[in-house]
């Protein structure tokens, strides 16, 4: 692997005319084609998959693994990476974005951009979308082909992933409002006044848009009005974002609760006790929710009536989401492993160690795992292949 400081350098050497674009200078236009619908590997522009939020794919990294390639990032990053064509994007705690080439595992491009990041961007065709925790400049559109700046506005400090829903985004804030913007010209068309902070993820299907407050309440706006059709109130505190799956709604909190809910109506149709708190999404398929908690459990549960399929122990906090592949599920803990696991069973099927915690969801794209160990590096992983020298085994 070659130095990460001199890619920095020859990557802001080779662009001419960005000494202008102070915010994105070291940065590299990005010529990103028009997705293949018929691809094998779809592109992973929206975090956890889809506005569902389900963070489920239809393929798997069958074990046992090795290193392909790693590379330095000495900040956590938020939610999990998008993958785009043969780049890895993804945004660090820290405020910076990177642009990473998936085959050699080179950055091509990194720079900071905002003061800090709570959650993942975006990507709609060839625009990112970055929403800040910190700063002036909060909501931001960006395209990539040229790195210009579309629009921006000095939002308030926004604490989740934007989401996109036809010719809207929106996005929430620390002191309780939900934004809809325009997504090509910036500007805003209404905001909804929660109760509370919104930190977690919203959700959308049907044009209705689904997100919680800290205090614990659970809205369903309508995605054109804002109007709100309907409010629960559940046990606080809430920090996640919900999961949507079979008309239902999935989200947990931090007295450990994880409850399901009527998509249409909000009501409660059933609520599980796991023994720790919740603080990340859980995800979804084939009518089964999983997810972990800061007890160091994985869970799987039956989504029609919360009743627990299996549980598995680890060592160390979880709260990071599950990502589901076909018969496999992938989840990093705060005791420095990865944990693969058999998706319908639970039956541990490889633990892989690392040396530091795993705060992020891992991403599967191209048959390729990719996991960041936080404050440390950016891992590439996939199954081992006897017949090639040099690469790392697991």
């Amino acid at each position: 692997m070659k130095n990460f400081f001199n890619h920095y350098i020859v990557a802001s050497i080779i662009i001419p005319g960005l000494s202008i674009l102070l915010s994105c200078s070291g940065l590299v236009k990005l010529n990103i084609p028009t997705e293949n619908p018929n691809s094998s590997s779809p592109s992973w522009p929206v975090v956890y998959s889809s506005n569902l939020r389900q963070n489920s794919i239809a393929t798997d990294v069958p074990p046992p693994y090795q290193i392909i390639w790693e590379v330095g990032n000495k900040s956590v990053i938020p939610d999990q990476p998008l993958a785009i064509d043969d780049y890895l994007i993804y945004t660090s705690e820290n405020g910076n974005i990177t642009f990473l080439d998936i085959k050699k595992g080179d950055i091509i491009g990194e720079s900071r951009i905002a003061p800090g990041f709570a959650h993942a961007p975006i990507i709609d065709k060839n625009i990112l979308f970055y929403a800040a925790n910190l700063g002036k400049e909060t909501l931001v559109a960006l395209n990539l082909q040229n790195l210009k700046k579309i629009w921006k506005l000095n939002l308030p400090h926004l604490y989740t992933s934007p989401l996109i829903w036809k010719d809207r985004i929106y996005a929430g804030s620390k002191d309780g409002r939900l934004f809809c913007v325009n997504k090509e010209e910036g500007k805003i068309i209404w905001h909804f006044n929660a109760k509370s902070s919104l930190f977690g993820i919203p959700a959308e299907k049907d044009g209705n848009i689904f997100f919680c407050d800290v205090k614990g309440l659970v809205y369903c706006i309508d995605g054109l009005t804002g109007k709100d059709l309907w409010i629960t109130d559940l046990q606080s505190n809430i920090y996640s974002g919900l999961v949507i799956g079979n008309q239902r709604l999935f989200v947990g909190n931090t007295a450990g609760i994880l409850y399901s809910l009527d998509q249409a109506s909000g009501q409660i149709l059933w609520q599980t006790e796991t023994g720790g708190s919740i603080y990340s999404n859980a995800s979804f398929k084939d009518n089964m929710v999983y997810l972990g908690n800061n007890n160091n459990k994985i869970f799987a549960l039956n989504a029609e009536n919360g009743q627990i399929i299996w549980e598995f122990q680890t060592k160390g906090i979880i709260n990071t989401t599950p990502l589901l592949g076909e018969e496999l599920l992938y989840i990093g803990s705060w005791d420095s492993n990865l944990y693969v696991l058999s998706r319908h069973s639970g039956e541990l099927v490889q633990r892989v160690e690392f040396k530091r915690p795993i705060k992020t969801s891992p991403l599967l794209y191209r048959g390729k795992l990719f996991i960041h160990v936080a404050n440390d590096h950016f891992f590439c992983i996939g199954p081992q292949d006897s017949t090639k020298q040099g690469k790392k085994k697991l």
